[in-house]
């Protein structure tokens, strides 16, 4: 997929990629509506920032990458596979923390907006979800696009169907992704409680009973990265809170995160965060 706006040229005026309201609707016309849809894909630094909450829903499936939103109490990361919907009128600013970002995102509105979230038990911010390892949901996003071509007088229905379709989709892929993490809960958990220790991929693939190399592909199939990639990114993530709301020593955090050498802490925390563990301190502080 290119990196793409879709919006409903008939209905709204076009801004251009920097304003925050392209295609920003509320409406009860019919159950489901489409505003607008995007694909973002970029090897570059990339921010998806709303500052005054928009008036519709916004569904964001994360293909590769990491985005995080700090506006809020909580850290928001999303990696490989997750998904999350925006509720109208939330502030929020997802950034990339990594080299690159691939990502597609949905606006939508409705009369029944807000009960097909609910019957669908999907995941609103600050919750998010991971999905299975499939290629499903970005098919019906790619239909999703495909529709905003059409000047078909149904066009519009056909969009609210589509949307339909994803949402119905990405609840499918939740639950599968559930009970498939099931499957590795045990090596999960023990990732968990000791990933500032030492871990190798065979002692997690002899708690799931399994050999080193069918675990290694089937914890990459249902959490999106690999064991090692995994455990990287919680010590990291661990390393930044510690950065952030302590005053320790960074080469005591660095062992805290699992890092006996500092150097190689911070070579590994550059490449996630691409900032050094000095330079990311001096921005949370600022």
């Amino acid at each position: 997929m290119k990196n793409y706006i879709y919006h409903l040229k008939r209905a709204y005026p076009n801004y251009g990629w920097s304003n925050p309201l392209w295609g920003d609707k509320e409406s009860d016309e019919r159950p489901l509506m489409v505003n607008c849809a995007s694909c973002v894909k970029t090897p570059v630094q990339h921010a998806c920032r709303n500052r005054v909450g928009r008036l519709d829903y916004c569904l964001m499936y994360v293909i590769s990458g990491r985005l995080c939103d700090k506006s809020g109490e909580r850290e928001i990361v999303l990696t490989d596979g997750d998904v999350i919907i925006i509720p109208p009128k939330t502030t929020y600013c997802f950034e990339c923390t990594g080299e690159s970002i691939y990502f597609l995102c949905v606006h939508f509105t409705g009369s029944q907006s807000s009960e097909r979230i609910a019957d669908y038990k999907l995941p609103v911010y600050p919750i998010w979800d991971k999905t299975c390892a499939s290629n499903q949901i970005k098919i019906k996003f790619q239909k999703l696009f495909e529709g905003f071509s059409s000047d078909d007088p149904y066009r519009d229905n056909d969009l609210s169907a589509l949307l339909e379709m994803l949402l119905i989709e990405v609840a499918r892929s939740i639950d599968s992704a559930k009970a498939e993490k099931h499957s590795i809960s045990k090596s999960l958990n023990y990732i968990k409680e000791f990933y500032s220790k030492p871990i190798t991929v065979s002692e997690l693939a002899k708690l799931e009973n399994m050999c080193p190399t069918s675990y290694n592909l089937c914890f990459k199939q249902i959490m999106g990265v690999t064991p090692t990639k995994y455990i990287i990114n919680l010590r990291i993530d661990a390393g930044k809170e510690l950065l952030e709301f302590s005053d320790l020593p960074i080469s005591e955090i660095a062992s805290m995160c699992g890092y006996a050498d500092f150097n190689f802490f911070s070579r590994a925390f550059k490449k996630v965060t691409g900032k050094t563990p000095s330079q990311y301190r001096k921005s949370t502080i600022n």
